[in-house]
């Protein structure tokens, strides 16, 4: 028998579970208003490159290479630069504009003759800023300067490749002035630092040839090239040479080095070597240890034979060889117009040496294409004379009796580059480094920034290899 129950009663059960109901509704999460989406900040080039398929004009799709906030391209040499598609893909909702102008990938063409700043503006509103440096090139010689450069912090680098005397390969990396946005070129002049030694050493040894000095004349003391300069020197000291000059064995050692602490700035070169003249002396000839005031007092000799300025001979000479854009560096100030700028690293000064009082032993500037062209006349080989006399070229590269890893000005007998002559240099903002091949091979780089960080001296010697390396197994 089923139960009734009173019409009021049921009502007020009825209103009971619509409000139930309604109260469960209103209450679930499908109704609660979520909080506005954070629009994203990620403004980062994830990819940026150039490739054949839509650049029908490129015989091969480019080198890209990400450093910071600059992307280095290297194209097949002979690219034309002035209409090309770049190919990117950037933080996911952001865009890509060139000068306003948002690009499409793979699609709008754009003019990469010159440095190209692009813009990645993130979804959210914040821009980021990039400079694409592009250039026709042999890109696997370039990716070896680009990997250097991102790992020192070097704003340009210029080197130069030869064979057989003539030059098969240059080139100018990032920036010769940052400021400006001037490129690098293989014409700009750099400091060369120590590489300065060997422009020394053929100083002399054109004198040597012209028979106005010899080797092993004493340079201090009774009948020395400067006696009158410097009369009163000690028994050891007039037992110098031009010869141990040159080989490093003269006796002194570089502590402190005259030439480059700052304690003797100001000082003339006549008062440097004062210095040296009544500092420790080991026996001439015995020993070797690398002085760089060695090569300052060559200077003044080779000013004594000459009775000219150091430059002004060293001009004569490599006139000789057809080179005309080589001299002594000079201070900011004195910056040449076709001169790079030097970056200063780890709190030093680019600028704060000397570069008339250092010019024999570190104050040349040149660039690697002259330096190529001086080297194609010094190389021994028999396509362009050379401006020294065979003989003379074996005594500048035979090694000292004392050391046998180094010659008149150059270095030798290194495993990285067998049966090789090569030097390097450094200074505050300069690195430096060439070799002359014994097979006809030759490199030469120039950067315009010297890192203290450990192994920097190190990979520059590796660099010079590598580069040797892919030089001699490339078919040219």
């Amino acid at each position: 028998m089923t139960k009734l129950y009173p019409q009021s009663s049921v009502l007020r059960y009825l209103s009971f579970f619509l409000a139930a109901v309604l109260f469960v509704t209103s209450c679930s999460k499908d109704d609660v208003i979520p909080p506005p989406v954070a629009k994203s900040d990620k403004n980062d080039i994830v990819l940026f490159q150039f490739k054949k398929e839509y650049n029908p004009s490129l015989t091969a799709s480019g080198l890209s290479y990400y450093s910071g906030n600059l992307i280095f391209v290297t194209l097949p040499e002979g690219s034309s630069l002035n209409a090309l598609k770049p190919n990117f893909e950037v933080s996911p909702k952001a865009t890509l504009s060139i000068n306003g102008v948002e690009q499409q990938s793979g699609v709008t063409q754009v003019d990469f003759s010159n440095t190209v700043t692009i813009s990645i503006k993130s979804e959210s509103g914040l821009t980021k800023e990039y400079k694409v440096l592009a250039q026709p090139g042999k890109a696997n010689f370039d990716e070896l300067i680009y990997s250097f450069m991102k790992r020192f912090s070097i704003p340009g680098v210029s080197y130069a490749v030869t064979k057989d005397e003539a030059i098969v390969y240059k080139s100018g990396l990032g920036f010769a002035s940052v400021e400006g946005g001037e490129r690098t070129r293989p014409d700009h002049l750099f400091r060369l630092a120590s590489v300065s030694k060997q422009f020394t050493s053929l100083c002399i040894l054109k004198l040597v040839e012209e028979g106005k000095l010899s080797l092993d004349r004493n340079v201090f003391g009774a009948g020395g090239v400067l006696a009158s300069e410097f009369p009163s020197v000690t028994a050891m000291a007039s037992r110098v040479t031009v010869r141990s000059l040159l080989e490093h064995t003269s006796g002194w050692i570089s502590d402190p080095d005259p030439m480059f602490t700052a304690s003797f700035k100001g000082q003339t070169l006549d008062q440097r070597i004062a210095y040296v003249l009544n500092s420790v002396q080991y026996e001439p000839g015995t020993k070797h240890s690398y002085f760089n005031m060695g090569f300052g007092i060559l200077g003044k000799v080779i000013e004594k034979i000459t009775g000219k300025g150091y430059e002004t001979y060293l001009k004569e000479v490599l006139a000789t060889a057809g080179v005309t854009d080589i001299h002594i560096g000079g201070n900011r100030s004195q910056r040449r117009a076709n001169e790079v700028v030097y970056y200063s690293q780890s709190g030093t000064d680019g600028y704060g040496n000397e570069m008339d009082v250092i010019a024999a032993a570190g104050g040349v500037i040149a660039s690697t294409e002259q330096m190529m062209k001086l080297m194609f006349h010094i190389d021994g080989r028999s396509k362009i004379p050379d401006i020294i006399s065979a003989q003379t070229r074996q005594t500048m590269l035979t090694a000292s009796s004392a050391y046998n890893r180094y010659a008149l000005g150059w270095r030798l007998n290194h495993s990285f580059y067998p049966g090789s002559f090569y030097h390097s240099g450094n200074l505050a903002g300069t690195a430096s480094m060439w070799v002359m091949g014994n097979d006809g091979t030759n490199c030469v780089v120039l950067c315009n920034s010297r890192s203290y960080i450990d192994g920097f001296d190190d990979e520059m010697y590796v660099l010079l290899r590598d580069i040797l390396n892919l030089a001699s197994a490339t078919s040219w």
